[in-house]
Order: structure tokens, then C-alpha cells, then sequence
């Protein structure tokens, strides 16, 4: 089969992996830039039977190359950057990457609680300001403290290898929670409202769907312990900012880091970017070069699955 990326870089290029395209008798035709217009759209897709997709496909590309049978798109929401409806009428298979990344962000999240929990931000502050007072800052220890993490997929997993390591007590909260998951994780499970009263560092990494929208509101944020962190490597949409803010603004927590937002970039404006103690990073917990390598060879590899006759992280309306 044929194989076309249209919307690539040299960056991307250089950290994909052609070994199994090759072995496997099919070609990957790469172009750099995202196409001006959908004329170039076409010329480039053109007899292409696979499309690997780093950005949005324009509506119609679909509609004018038959010869396009599957998507493979580079990140879990499709359904957002792919004409779903244009390629169900054409018969057009559709894959995303459902997860990947799980250590980058992981350790992103420990990097924004460390530096809460160590003022790092702060101190870096004085030391530019000519203001050098060591004692002015202090901060704590995350070895034997609580750790709480919300969600139990492949980056909850990590998170909780990394927290024990670092000899914190750790405990989980999951919607779907057995026996046989907490000994595989090494970590009790705990209802989200004892997770939220008893942590020291709450860290989300459940996914975003209907029924976790807002699932951290204000009634959990007031359960947190007046010194307790939030951070947030996950969806926006799982806090309720406003509350947070709230918390913030009125000291009932100690500190909150985010990585995420719902409106991307973060206008200047914005009521979190005026909260005290919110430590906030412009979305780059999944980058890394580690973890793009990982992203493309996963999106690759659906097209080879489908190639193979065996389609493999197949995309269908409503996933999250």
C-alpha cells in the first residue's frame, strides 16, 4: 500500500521509525508543511490508499480521492481534526493513538509537584529580584507524604511507580476498581472524596468523558487539607476553575499546577493567571522526543494493521 504523510515536519521525519514499512513491502510518502490549500490537500494524498495525519484533514479531501482508505490519526481525539461523517459515507476507516506518552507525563506531573512543593518558582524570583534569603522560602519533603492519584490508565500506572519510588504513600481512585487491578498496581484503592481529605498531592490523570466533567468541583477541593496540591496533567474540563480559583484566592489549599486548558493559549486575562500558588505549563507534559517517537510509531502501526487485514485502534463517534 501506499502511505502518504501530508502535514509533517523535519522534526517528525527524523524520529520515525521506516523499518516496518519497509519490511512489510508497503511505501510512506512524506511531505513537510501543512498544505496551503485543499488543491495541495489532493496532489499530495493522491492514489494514496493510508494517510498518516499530524494535524486537521479539510473537509472534502475525503470526497475527491477515492483512493484513501484508512486515516491514522497522530493523537486519541479524531474526531476532532477528521471529517467523521465524510468518512463513514466513504467507507473510510479511521485510527487514532489512544494513549502514549504515559512517562512523559508522568514525570511532568512529579516536575510541576516538586517545584510547588519546593517554591522553586518562588525562588527563582528572588534570586533574579537581588532578594537572596534562603530562609525565606522553606518548602517540603514528598517522601512519606500521601499521594493521591485519580485515574488508573497507563500514565495513573506510571504515576504511581514514580510516587513509590520516591517512598510517598500512595492511594488510587478509579471508576472501575477490582482486586486484581489494586495488587497489579501495587496501590489501594480509595473513594475520590477519602483520596481528596487524606492526600498531601492529588494528580489527575483520568480521561475526560461526560461522567468526569468537573468531577474535581468545589465540595472536593473544600475536603483537601489546607497545605494539599492539585495537579492537573489531564483535560481542564476535569476541574471546575472557578472553584479552584476560588480555593486559591481564599488559601484553602495550599498550591495547584496545570498543564492544560480549556482555551488554548490561556488568554493573559484569564482568572487562573491572576490565582495565587497556580503554577501553570503551556500543554507540553506529553513532549518529549521519547514521546512523539512513540506517537508516530504507533500511528504508523495502524496503518499496517490495516494494510495487514487486522485494523487496530479503530476511531468511532463519542470517543473520548
Amino acid at each position: 500500500m501506499k502511505f502518504v504523510c501530508a502535514d509533517g515536519d523535519e522534526q517528525l521525519q527524523a524520529l520515525l521509525d521506516l523499518t516496518p514499512v519497509q519490511a512489510a513491502g508497503h511505501e510512506l510518502v512524506w511531505f513537510n508543511g501543512r498544505p496551503p490549500d485543499a488543491d495541495e490537500w489532493r496532489r499530495r494524498v493522491d492514489e494514496a490508499e493510508g494517510v498518516m495525519l499530524m494535524w486537521d484533514l479539510p473537509q472534502g479531501i475525503l470526497s475527491t480521492v477515492p483512493s484513501v482508505r484508512v486515516v491514522s490519526f497522530a493523537g486519541s481525539g479524531a474526531g476532532s481534526y477528521v471529517p467523521m461523517e465524510e468518512a463513514d459515507q466513504h467507507g473510510v476507516t479511521v485510527c487514532n493513538v489512544p494513549s502514549y506518552g504515559a512517562n512523559a507525563v508522568a514525570e511532568h506531573a512529579f516536575a510541576l509537584a516538586f517545584a510547588l512543593a519546593r517554591k522553586v518558582r518562588e525562588g527563582d524570583r528572588l534570586v533574579r529580584s537581588g532578594n537572596w534569603r534562603p530562609g525565606a522560602l522553606g518548602g517540603v519533603e514528598l517522601a512519606g507524604r500521601r499521594l493521591g492519584v485519580v485515574g488508573a490508565g497507563p500514565i495513573g500506572a506510571r504515576a504511581i511507580q514514580i510516587g513509590r519510588a520516591l517512598a510517598m504513600r500512595v492511594a488510587v481512585w478509579t471508576r472501575s476498581p477490582s482486586s486484581e487491578r489494586e495488587e497489579e498496581l501495587g496501590a489501594p484503592f480509595a473513594s475520590l472524596e477519602r483520596l481528596f481529605e487524606e492526600s498531601d498531592v492529588v494528580s489527575l490523570h483520568v480521561a475526560h468523558r461526560p461522567e468526569t466533567e468537573r468531577l474535581v468541583d468545589g465540595r472536593l477541593l473544600h475536603r483537601m487539607q489546607p497545605h494539599a496540591l492539585l495537579v492537573n496533567t489531564a483535560r481542564s474540563q476535569l476541574v471546575d476553575t472557578d472553584a479552584l480559583v476560588c480555593a486559591l484566592e481564599q488559601g484553602r489549599i495550599g498550591g495547584a499546577a496545570m498543564d492544560a486548558f480549556e482555551e488554548e493559549p490561556l488568554p493573559l486575562d484569564h482568572p487562573l493567571l491572576r490565582a495565587p500558588n497556580l503554577l501553570v505549563t503551556p500543554h507540553v507534559g506529553y513532549n518529549t522526543p521519547e514521546s512523539t517517537a512513540e506517537l508516530l510509531g504507533l500511528t504508523l502501526e495502524n496503518l499496517l494493521a490495516f494494510a495487514a487485514g487486522r485494523p487496530q485502534n479503530v476511531y468511532t463517534h463519542g470517543s473520548p
